[in-house]
């Protein structure tokens, strides 16, 4: 970022200065309220963006907003006596040490063993103070989707599976399953308990 020499700085807070000062017009602050008291037509909110990735062959979403972090598949290390899945271990990125589970034994899905390895990832969802790293064959992209084509899951998705699943997600190059980062949470949760 190029920073402004003083005197243009100064000069542009002149100006500033002068803008927020100048009286506005009754008629200008009438329209202004009422401008801003209409209600806006639908807009694409952050929570109605999405992280789409892979587990097994199917395609899932989060919402972006619950996503902490992506980075490359890392080594996870296992914790003594606790080996009750889906918990899988501690893993360490960027000096930050994660609580690692497994969304596949979640979704009681396979992981894809033919994808390629350069394509996992770890996906950590959750908060600064309690988040959670997962393994995914692949991460496709980041999207903005409509959440009025939303469309109910169906009932044949396995129990632990359906707990997780909020709807499916209509999209021009196929369908995804947007799923629901707290009940992934707390399914691994209850497996340190």
């Amino acid at each position: 970022m190029t920073q402004l020499p003083p005197q243009d700085l100064a000069q542009k807070k002149i100006g500033l200065t002068q803008l927020l000062a100048r009286p506005i017009l009754s008629a200008s602050l009438d329209q202004n309220t009422s401008d801003l008291a209409q209600e806006r037509a639908q807009s694409l909110r952050e929570e109605d963006t999405i992280l789409l990735f892979r587990i097994g062959g199917e395609r899932f979403a989060l919402p972006a907003n619950s996503v902490l972090n992506v980075f490359p598949l890392t080594t996870v290390r296992n914790v003594p006596h606790r080996t009750r899945p889906p918990f899988r271990g501690l893993c360490c990125h960027e000096g930050a040490i994660l609580l690692t589970g497994m969304l596949h034994v979640v979704l009681d899905m396979d992981m894809d063993a033919n994808a390629d390895a350069k394509l996992r990832r770890m996906i950590v969802i959750g908060s600064e103070d309690a988040s959670w790293a997962f393994e995914v064959d692949a991460v496709d992209c980041i999207r903005k989707v409509d959440p009025s084509r939303f469309r109910n899951a169906p009932s044949t998705i396995p129990k632990n599976a359906s707990s997780c699943t909020n709807c499916i997600i209509p999209l021009d190059d196929g369908d995804a399953v947007l799923l629901n980062p707290i009940a992934i949470q707390t399914i691994m949760e209850k497996a340190i308990q």
